[in-house]
């Protein structure tokens, strides 16, 4: 190889004595308190998306890499059975891996022009920005953050428009760069699928389906904070309680018969894409790439891998048998010294594999919660992540909820909170027609109900009660009427495992868990108030020309997810429709009340039985409350296949888990 080849390298950074590096931000925290380096940001990256699309460091060119227009790139071809198939890591153990030099390829391209652009403002503050840009890194939206009444989607993402300082010092009004990326008017023909072509830009839930569309950012918004509670669950299920690279690192099933291995980030990854795509760009991973927010949101997915690192330091790539995609061979091994193509290291001679983009700080950064520098032990360091793991997303689930209640939701069997009346209205006229709803058992009615129940803050109109002492069975925050949830300083954790086959259905599916009623119109699902969470299948049609997901398609790929249900069920507590979190208690309430659905791309509703491969359980475990108020997971899972058998796609003794 030559060593003209294009290095992703990242930012090349010397560390500090005492290793430090600079960090990525979360990007509500760069513009609210690093305005130099939020002003390049946006002027950085609207001059990076204007580069030629012939150049190979253009923003085109590294969108293109992850998918359309599958060509090979920096001179990187593949196997001749797999002409221009892509270099898709999508279920596969190299998910994680893969993605990681590839941010550094894309931050080190926009650090280079922030740092021409921060030579151009006037003198009297030349250095000022050439300082700020200095220690410019890639930001990350935190998708599971508990932003209390800001908006969960930020509005520098969402905004059309965005205020900067120009580098003639002038303040300005320009097209916000992070809202869409619009595509080159001499990009090279058919370089898009013919469904994606028809858009100028990038687009968000769009409006049309053709040139005309605009986005919907508001129910990106809308969506993400319906199902907040569940993400940030899951987040901290999967962070603090798996300690295996190969379940926690993405979605295939492992057919190893643990229960408690349904979970992965790469599920959480499918689920954002779903929810910010809303069947525009993000919500193709073929075309995703191109979306702004593509780059905050994978940002987000390395920093929590990550944390997770610093965790299970000794867990990583275990060896599998690949799937093949446009440089690697179906059924060739797979582990950590597998290429990580298209991507070469420092010497342009050789690529990056697994084993040696395990660290950030080669890449020159780190994140707020991985500065490990500031801690004389490993211990104190994870002790730290743990805490703050628990912290930023509830990873105690119980003290969390209670702590959080007087901000929670309306807990509700009725439809009484439904979504503001335009956004639904939206949502359905996007629908060409009224889709009736699947048939139901007796064991699950959706029709409404008249009753309202009272927020989880107020007991019949009272203020909640205060939080009880600490003691040996009655954590901190727990109020005292609510004690015999907690045993010995433990309580039950219950989840919804469900997998199916990728490619079942040629295309992307998600499946939305209920706990209540809701309304048959499936264009309401997204913002019912009991909606719980879902699980999104990126599947792709055989005519893909992505090479992994063929040979994905050819093995019948079985992919798995979870939806955490205990924060919703401790809702039920407050408004006293559950008397505990009890087996006895909630496998009855849940036979009545837990309830899935399935829609398509479009928002169409699929039935259940027509799914290839569903299958849908509930699992339970024991969770204990640490002296520090950090969760500690129990390694055995009960099956309660009791609630789902007999429905459809439901789990019944005896089948596979």
């Amino acid at each position: 190889m030559s060593s003209s080849n294009i290095a992703a390298t990242g930012v090349p950074t010397i560390p500090a004595a005492n290793g430090a590096v600079p960090l990525r931000r979360e990007i509500r925290d760069l513009e609210a308190n690093y305005s130099d380096q939020w002003n390049l940001y946006l002027l950085g990256l609207a001059a990076f998306t204007k580069v030629s699309e012939t150049d190979l460091l253009s923003y085109y060119q590294l969108a293109g890499i992850h998918g359309e227009p599958f060509i090979p790139w920096n001179g990187v071809g593949g196997i001749s059975d797999f002409r221009f198939g892509g270099y898709c890591t999508h279920s596969s153990i190299l998910f994680l891996t893969w993605h990681r030099p590839y941010l550094a390829l894309y931050e080190q391209a926009l650090y280079a022009i922030i740092q021409g652009i921060a030579s151009q403002f006037p003198d009297s503050v030349r250095a000022r920005y050439v300082a700020a840009a200095k220690d410019f890194r890639l930001p990350y939206w935190d998708w599971a953050a508990n932003v209390g009444s800001a908006s969960a989607f930020p509005a520098s993402i969402s905004s059309a428009t965005a205020t900067i300082v120009d580098t003639d010092g002038a303040t300005k009004v320009v097209n916000n760069p992070l809202y869409s990326y619009m595509f080159p008017s001499s990009a090279f023909s058919g370089d898009l699928d013919q469904s994606w072509s028809v858009y100028p830009g990038t687009v968000r839930y769009p409006t049309t389906q053709d040139s005309s569309a605009t986005s919907q950012d508001d129910q990106v918004t809308q969506v993400i904070t319906n199902e907040n509670p569940s993400l940030r669950s899951n987040v901290s299920l999967i962070l603090l309680s798996y300690t295996k690279f190969d379940a926690f690192s993405n979605n295939q099933w492992l057919r190893n018969g643990e229960p408690g291995q349904y979970g992965s980030l790469e599920d959480l990854h499918n689920e954002i894409h779903d929810k910010t795509g809303g069947g525009g760009h993000m919500s193709a991973l073929e075309v995703s790439a191109f979306d702004p927010v593509f780059w905050l949101h994978h940002c987000n997915v390395d920093r929590l891998w990550a944390i997770w690192q610093a965790l299970n330091p000794n867990s990583f790539v275990t060896a599998k048998a690949s799937e093949g995609n446009f440089t690697t061979e179906q059924g060739a091994r797979e582990d950590a010294n597998s290429q990580l193509k298209p991507f070469w290291d420092a010497s342009g001679t050789k690529f990056w594999n697994s084993t040696r983009v395990k660290e950030t700080t080669p890449f020159g950064y780190a994140y707020p919660e991985t500065q490990k520098w500031n801690y004389s032990t490993t211990q104190a360091y994870q002790a730290a992540l743990r805490s703050t793991v628990t912290s930023e997303y509830g990873g105690n689930v119980l003290t969390s909820f209670f702590a959080n209640a007087s901000a929670a939701p309306v807990p509700t069997s009725t439809l009484a909170a439904e979504p503001a009346p335009a956004l639904v209205s939206r949502l359905v006229e996007r629908k060409a027609v009224a889709h009736p709803s699947t048939p139901t058992t007796g064991k699950e009615p959706i029709a409404k109900n008249a009753e309202t129940a009272p927020a989880p803050s107020e007991e019949n109109g009272q203020p909640k009660e205060p939080a009880a002492p600490a003691t040996a069975t009655v954590p901190l925050g727990v109020p005292s009427k609510f004690a015999h949830i907690v045993q010995d300083n433990s309580y039950t954790e219950w989840i919804t495992n469900l997998r199916a086959l990728k490619h079942g259905l040629s295309q992307t599916f998600r499946v939305l868990v209920f706990l209540g009623d809701f309304n048959p119109n499936p264009a309401t699902w997204p913002l019912e108030a009991n909606l719980v969470g879902r699980f999104t299948v990126l599947g792709r049609a055989p005519d893909t020309a992505c090479a992994k997901c063929k040979a994905d398609q050819e093995d019948e790929l079985v992919v798995t997810g979870t939806v955490p249900l205990t924060m919703a069920l401790l809702k039920e507590i407050v408004a006293g429709r559950l008397p505990s979190l009890k087996a006895e208690d909630v496998e009855p309430y849940l036979v009545k009340n837990l309830h899935w659905r399935v829609t398509l791309f479009n928002g169409d509703e699929k039935a259940r039985s027509e799914v290839p491969g569903l299958s849908v359980a509930v699992v339970s475990t024991q969770v204990r409350i640490a002296e520090d108020g950090t969760p500690v997971y129990s390694e055995h899972y009960d099956l309660h296949p009791a609630i789902t058998d007999g429905r459809p796609a439901g789990h019944g003794p005896g089948d596979d888990v």
